[in-house]
C-alpha cells in the first residue's frame, strides 16, 4: 500500500503486516481457522497470573525488548521483522506483544471498561465501530505508558495504518467466545478503490462515514483576564517533576482565548516581525509527514501555526505586544483554582473536547483542527485548546528540580542551567498542553510538563500561545 505499508515490498516479507483494518484480521483469521484474540486473552498471553507491566518483567519498555518509537521503530523508521527482539517474550514465549505493530483484538471500545464483563472469559462483543488495539507499536514515542500490557486503545474499525497489525488465536471447536465472523463481515464496510495510499484509503474511509467535517467558522483571537490569586500547581498523581504540588500566587494577567494561527502569523511575517516557519520538506524522516506543518497550505490558515521554535514564537509575541505564558500563568489559565486534572475537569480526554490522537492522529483526521474546534473543552475561564492540538512554548526554561525551589509567588524559571544538573535531563524550554498527535492522557493533563529544546528541529506537533501583563 505505499507509505510504510508492508505488503507489496520484496524486501519486507519477514515484517508483520501492517495497514489493515479490523475487518481484515477477522477475515484472515478466519480463513486460517482461528479468530482475534479477546482483550482478556490478548494480556494474559503477556502477563500470565503476573502484575508485571510488562511482558519481560518491570523494566521500562526500551530497543533492546521491543520495536517502539526510540527514533521511531528503534532508528529503521519502519516495522522490523518479526521476532527481532526474543528478549521481549512473554512467560509463555510469546513475542512482539511490545512495539512493531499494535494488535487489533476482537473487543468493541467502551470508555467505561470492562468491569461489567464478569471475570470469566470477559469480551465485548457488541456492535460498535470502535475496536480495541493492544501492544503498542514502532510509530508511538512513550514506550513507558504506551508499552503496558493493560494500556488500551480505542481505534475506528474500517482504518488503515502502518503502525497496525495483528495476530491469531485458535481455540478449537469448544471455543466459549461467541463470535460469529460470517455474520460481522457480512455487515463490514465496502472497500473502495484499491490504492497503494494508507492516507488516501483512510480519507475514503471518513467520506463513506461522513466524518469529514467542514472547517469551522474562523475565530477572532480576543485575550482573556485570569484574576490574580492563588491556585493548585503540580500534581501527585503526575511525574516527579510535577512536584510538590504546592500553592501558588499569580499576579492578574491577560492569556490568548486560542492558539495563534497560521492567518495571525502571516501579519507578523508581512510586517517584517517574524521569519517564515518551516512549511515541510526534505527535513522529516518520511515523506507525509512534511505535509503536517500548517505554514503554506491555503486551507490551513485557521489552523495554528506549528513548526516553529521557542524564539519564533517569543519573536511573534513581542511584536504582537505580548509575550509567551510563565508555567504557572500557563497552567491557572488551563486549571482554574479547584485543582482539576483536566481544563473541563476530571473526564479523560476525548474527541469531543480535545484535538488529540484517538482514531489517528488529530482525531482521525491526520492534521491539527481550526483553533477554537472544541468549546467543551474551554478551561474555567473560556481559554480553549489548551488540551491538544499543538504543544504550546512556554517562557520558563526547563529544570527538573524546580518545583523543589521554585517561589511561590509568580514563580519563572530564567535560568538555562541548573547547578545540580543530572543524566537525563533536558537542557531547554518548557512545552506544556499535549498535541494532536498524542494519545496518552497524561500529555494532556493541565500540570504536565515536558522540556524540549528551545532550538529544535520543525516539529509539527509544537506551536504557541501568548500572554501579557495586565496594567494597574
Amino acid at each position: 500500500m505505499g507509505g510504510e505499508c508492508n505488503w507489496g515490498r520484496d524486501d519486507r516479507g519477514d515484517h508483520p503486516v501492517n495497514c489493515v483494518s479490523w475487518y481484515d484480521a477477522v477475515r484472515f483469521c478466519d480463513w486460517a481457522g482461528g479468530r482475534l484474540p479477546t482483550e482478556a486473552e490478548w494480556e494474559k498471553m503477556g502477563r500470565a497470573d503476573l502484575v508485571q507491566p510488562y511482558p519481560w518483567g518491570y523494566e521500562t519498555a526500551d530497543c533492546s525488548r521491543a520495536i517502539v518509537g526510540n527514533g521511531l521503530g528503534c532508528g529503521e523508521l519502519s516495522t522490523w521483522p518479526v521476532r527481532s527482539r526474543t528478549t521481549g517474550a512473554s512467560v509463555y514465549g510469546i513475542e512482539d506483544l511490545v512495539g512493531n505493530v499494535a494488535e487489533w483484538t476482537l473487543d468493541t471500545y467502551d470508555p467505561t471498561g470492562y468491569g461489567d464483563l464478569g471475570d470469566r472469559d470477559p469480551v465485548r462483543l457488541s456492535n460498535g465501530d470502535t475496536k480495541v488495539l493492544r501492544g503498542n507499536s514502532w510509530y508511538y514515542s512513550d514506550p513507558k505508558l504506551d508499552s503496558r500490557l493493560s494500556n488500551r486503545y480505542p481505534f475506528p474499525a474500517n482504518r488503515y495504518y502502518p503502525y497496525i497489525g495483528f495476530r491469531c488465536v485458535f481455540p478449537g471447536a469448544d471455543d466459549v467466545i461467541p463470535f460469529a465472523a460470517d455474520a460481522v463481515l457480512s455487515n463490514a464496510p465496502v472497500p473502495g478503490p484499491a490504492s497503494r495510499n494508507w492516507s488516501d484509503r483512510n480519507l475514503r474511509a471518513r467520506i463513506s462515514e461522513g466524518t469529514i467535517d467542514a472547517d469551522g467558522p474562523v475565530r477572532e483571537q480576543s485575550m482573556v483576564r485570569v484574576p490574580a490569586g492563588e491556585f493548585t500547581m503540580g500534581s501527585e498523581e503526575g511525574q516527579y517533576h510535577e512536584r510538590p504540588v504546592r500553592t501558588v500566587y499569580v499576579d492578574a494577567f491577560e492569556i490568548d482565548m486560542y492558539e495563534v494561527s497560521v492567518a495571525a502569523f502571516a501579519e507578523c511575517v508581512e510586517a517584517g516581525g517574524c521569519d517564515e516557519p518551516y512549511g515541510g520538506g526534505p527535513i522529516f524522516p518520511k515523506e507525509w509527514e512534511g505535509q503536517n506543518c500548517n505554514w503554506g497550505a491555503p486551507s490551513r490558515m485557521n489552523h495554528p501555526v506549528n513548526c516553529v521554535n521557542w524564539y519564533e514564537a517569543n519573536a511573534y509575541c513581542r511584536w504582537a505586544g505580548k509575550r509567551l505564558p510563565t508555567e504557572a500563568e500557563w497552567e491557572k489559565a488551563a486549571r482554574g483554582t479547584d485543582g482539576r486534572a483536566y481544563p473541563w475537569g476530571s473526564d479523560q480526554p476525548d474527541c469531543e473536547r480535545a484535538v488529540i490522537d484517538r482514531g489517528g492522529d488529530g482525531c482521525g483526521r491526520e492534521t491539527t483542527w481550526p483553533i477554537g474546534s472544541m468549546p467543551a473543552g474551554a478551561s474555567p475561564y473560556g481559554v480553549e485548546d489548551m488540551s491538544g492540538n499543538v504543544w504550546e512554548w512556554i517562557d520558563d526554561w526547563y529544570a527538573y528540580d524546580y518545583y523543589s525551589r521554585a517561589p511561590d509567588v509568580n514563580p519563572k524559571n530564567a535560568e538555562k542551567y541548573s547547578d545540580n544538573i543530572q543524566e537525563g535531563w533536558v537542557i531547554g524550554k518548557v512545552l506544556r498542553g499535549g498535541s494532536w498527535a498524542d494519545q496518552a492522557t497524561s500529555l494532556h493533563r493541565a500540570s504536565h510538563r515536558l522540556g524540549y529544546s528551545e532550538t529544535t528541529f520543525p516539529d509539527y506537533t509544537i506551536g504557541f500561545r501568548c500572554a501579557r501583563d495586565v496594567t494597574p
